[in-house]
Protein backbone atom coordinates (compact mmCIF):
# COMPACT_ATOMS: atom_id res chain seq x y z
CA UNK A 1 0.00 0.00 0.00
CA UNK A 2 1.79 2.98 -1.00
CA UNK A 3 2.22 6.19 1.62
CA UNK A 4 0.89 9.38 1.89
CA UNK A 5 3.82 11.44 0.79
CA UNK A 6 5.76 13.51 3.94
CA UNK A 7 5.20 17.23 3.87
CA UNK A 8 8.92 18.94 4.28
CA UNK A 9 7.75 21.21 6.71
CA UNK A 10 5.61 21.21 9.93
CA UNK A 11 5.10 22.57 13.06
CA UNK A 12 7.64 21.09 15.30
CA UNK A 13 6.25 22.70 18.59
CA UNK A 14 3.14 21.41 18.01
CA UNK A 15 3.38 18.75 15.41
CA UNK A 16 0.56 19.79 13.63
CA UNK A 17 0.35 19.88 9.78
CA UNK A 18 0.19 23.25 7.95
CA UNK A 19 -2.64 23.53 5.86
CA UNK A 20 -1.98 22.68 1.87
CA UNK A 21 -1.53 25.82 0.17
CA UNK A 22 -5.33 27.93 -0.08
CA UNK A 23 -6.70 25.77 2.41
CA UNK A 24 -5.85 28.28 5.34
CA UNK A 25 -9.52 30.56 4.60
CA UNK A 26 -11.00 27.51 4.81
CA UNK A 27 -9.79 26.26 7.99
CA UNK A 28 -12.88 25.66 10.58
CA UNK A 29 -11.29 28.46 12.93
CA UNK A 30 -8.47 31.11 13.20
CA UNK A 31 -4.54 28.65 13.80
CA UNK A 32 -3.00 29.24 16.48
CA UNK A 33 -1.26 32.79 17.22
CA UNK A 34 2.42 32.44 16.07
CA UNK A 35 1.69 28.95 14.05
CA UNK A 36 1.93 30.99 10.89
CA UNK A 37 5.54 32.25 10.96
CA UNK A 38 8.85 31.22 10.18
CA UNK A 39 11.57 32.51 12.21
CA UNK A 40 14.51 31.32 9.79
CA UNK A 41 15.07 29.95 6.43
CA UNK A 42 14.70 26.30 6.58
CA UNK A 43 18.27 24.37 5.09
CA UNK A 44 16.02 22.82 1.40
CA UNK A 45 14.83 25.79 0.68
CA UNK A 46 16.06 28.50 -1.22
CA UNK A 47 14.70 32.21 -1.77
CA UNK A 48 13.28 33.62 -4.96
CA UNK A 49 16.04 35.86 -5.31
CA UNK A 50 18.57 33.51 -4.78
CA UNK A 51 17.42 32.68 -8.61
CA UNK A 52 16.48 36.03 -9.90
CA UNK A 53 19.32 37.41 -11.82
CA UNK A 54 21.73 34.47 -11.11
CA UNK A 55 23.81 33.60 -14.04
CA UNK A 56 22.63 30.78 -16.38
CA UNK A 57 25.79 29.15 -18.35
CA UNK A 58 25.40 26.35 -21.62
CA UNK A 59 28.04 24.10 -22.70
CA UNK A 60 31.30 25.13 -22.68
CA UNK A 61 30.87 27.19 -20.19
CA UNK A 62 29.17 29.74 -22.47
CA UNK A 63 27.31 31.74 -20.39
CA UNK A 64 23.87 32.43 -22.14
CA UNK A 65 22.24 35.02 -19.58
CA UNK A 66 20.16 35.51 -16.33
CA UNK A 67 17.43 34.45 -15.03
CA UNK A 68 14.69 37.24 -15.43
CA UNK A 69 11.77 34.94 -13.30
CA UNK A 70 10.39 32.08 -11.75
CA UNK A 71 7.60 29.85 -12.49
CA UNK A 72 5.08 28.92 -9.98
CA UNK A 73 2.24 26.74 -9.75
CA UNK A 74 -1.06 27.16 -7.76
CA UNK A 75 0.45 24.79 -5.29
CA UNK A 76 3.40 26.98 -4.98
CA UNK A 77 5.44 24.88 -6.44
CA UNK A 78 8.60 25.95 -9.18
CA UNK A 79 7.36 24.56 -12.82
CA UNK A 80 10.21 27.14 -14.60
CA UNK A 81 12.60 29.53 -15.46
CA UNK A 82 11.95 32.61 -17.56
CA UNK A 83 15.55 33.19 -19.37
CA UNK A 84 15.54 36.36 -21.27
CA UNK A 85 17.83 35.71 -24.57
CA UNK A 86 19.91 37.17 -27.91
CA UNK A 87 19.75 40.40 -28.54
CA UNK A 88 22.46 42.69 -27.20
CA UNK A 89 21.80 45.07 -23.73
CA UNK A 90 18.69 43.78 -23.98
CA UNK A 91 17.17 45.18 -27.47
CA UNK A 92 16.18 42.73 -29.45
CA UNK A 93 15.84 40.18 -27.02
CA UNK A 94 12.73 37.77 -26.32
CA UNK A 95 11.80 35.80 -22.95
CA UNK A 96 11.94 32.34 -22.83
CA UNK A 97 10.83 29.48 -20.66
CA UNK A 98 12.27 26.18 -19.27
CA UNK A 99 11.09 23.70 -17.29
CA UNK A 100 12.90 23.94 -14.01
CA UNK A 101 14.40 20.35 -13.72
CA UNK A 102 16.65 21.80 -16.77
CA UNK A 103 18.54 23.85 -14.74
CA UNK A 104 21.29 22.53 -12.50
CA UNK A 105 23.15 24.82 -9.41
CA UNK A 106 26.32 25.28 -10.27
CA UNK A 107 30.02 26.85 -8.89
CA UNK A 108 31.57 29.16 -11.69
CA UNK A 109 34.49 30.95 -10.68
CA UNK A 110 33.63 31.25 -7.27
CA UNK A 111 29.94 32.04 -7.73
CA UNK A 112 27.05 30.57 -7.77
CA UNK A 113 25.13 29.79 -11.15
CA UNK A 114 23.10 27.51 -12.79
CA UNK A 115 23.70 25.31 -15.89
CA UNK A 116 21.66 23.79 -18.63
CA UNK A 117 22.74 21.53 -21.38
CA UNK A 118 21.52 23.93 -24.12
CA UNK A 119 23.88 26.27 -25.87
CA UNK A 120 23.06 29.91 -26.73
CA UNK A 121 21.52 29.23 -29.87
CA UNK A 122 18.92 26.49 -29.17
CA UNK A 123 17.70 28.77 -26.29
CA UNK A 124 17.54 31.85 -28.83
CA UNK A 125 15.31 29.99 -31.38
CA UNK A 126 12.89 28.71 -28.64
CA UNK A 127 9.73 29.95 -28.86
CA UNK A 128 8.95 33.02 -26.79
CA UNK A 129 7.21 32.99 -23.49
CA UNK A 130 3.66 34.50 -23.28
CA UNK A 131 2.29 35.67 -20.11
CA UNK A 132 -1.11 35.49 -19.93
CA UNK A 133 -3.72 38.55 -20.83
Amino acid sequence: MAQAPQRPFGNPASGAEWPAPGMLRELPAPPAPGSLYIREKPGNTLLATEYLGRAVHGPGKQKVRTIANLLVDTTGRVIGVVIEVGGFLGIGSKKIAIAFEAVFPIMEEGKEAFLVEMSKDQLASAPAFKRAP
